[in-house]
């Protein structure tokens, strides 16, 4: 029996297309918790940028896998942290010092960059998300780190210094976000399980993007959104319609959830 779902928010619930969340989700997701099933997100976003999207103040969620499973927490307690080495942090510093390139720090309470161009507004305009505000990357030496943003298409990864305790995964063609190596979504959602002694077999995804592989391999039915790439379709158990097709609704329909 399913006893929680997790779901990727952008191009899974919410529509870049449209800018909205599908009211068909939103029923979905509504009709989950009547039934007892937990629901929660799972995604690259910060809390703070969840929390100040106008598209899920009336979206009600149990609790959240953040910053690609690095930061988690349920409605009322942090689940899980797990912030970036220090060396790692400090050898990217060193890196911009000499090669300087847009970079977001994220921390437990903030998020901010050094600077903003043209790359970083066209990233940004893509996923309908305000501008990190400006601020000094040198906090990375004192404070922890729990995920950076770079905004290199794949061309330009050879910008990225020697970083041997993180892994990086591509959110947009101009985006790419550092994690710990030991961290993932499926690392975050082992922890929110253990936190509701919950099992595997007891949970089902929903995702479109390469970093939501990871979170397909944490679950018992993980389901790719017809809007995924090949790839994303491949790690699925089962595809969806697209997330501007009620891709949300018709999954949970599909396994009898609803």
């Amino acid at each position: 029996m399913i006893k929680a779902a997790f779901f990727d928010l952008d191009g899974t619930l919410f529509s870049h297309r449209t800018n909205t969340i599908a009211p068909s989700a939103r029923q979905a997701l509504e009709a989950l918790r009547r039934r007892g099933i937990l629901v929660f997100l799972a995604t690259g976003r910060h809390r703070s940028i969840l929390e100040g999207l106008p598209q899920l103040r009336d979206v009600h969620y149990d609790g959240a896998v953040t910053l690609n499973g690095s930061y988690c927490y349920s409605r009322d307690a942090l689940i899980y942290h797990n912030p970036i080495c220090p060396g790692d942090i400090a050898s990217l510093l060193d890196q911009l010092q000499q090669q300087p390139m847009p970079c977001g720090f994220i921390e437990a309470d903030r998020a901010y960059i050094n600077y903003h161009n043209d790359r970083v507004q066209q990233v940004h305009d893509a996923i309908h998300t305000p501008l990190l505000p400006i601020g000094n990357l040198d906090r990375g030496y004192t404070h922890p780190i729990y995920q950076v943003l770079l905004y290199l298409t794949e061309t330009e990864r050879d910008f990225i210094p020697p970083m041997p305790h993180c892994r990086f995964t591509r959110w947009n063609t101009g985006g790419i976000d550092v994690i710990p190596s030991s961290g993932g979504k499926d690392i975050g959602i082992q922890k929110v399980l253990a936190h509701y002694g919950l099992s595997r077999e007891e949970t089902i995804a929903f995702g479109d993007g390469d970093n939501d592989i990871d979170m397909f391999r944490a679950v018992h039915i993980a389901v790719a959104m017809g809007n995924s790439n090949d790839r994303v379709k491949a790690a699925a158990h089962y595809v969806t319609a697209d997330v501007d097709e009620d891709g949300i609704y018709t999954g949970l329909k599909h396994f009898g959830l609803i």
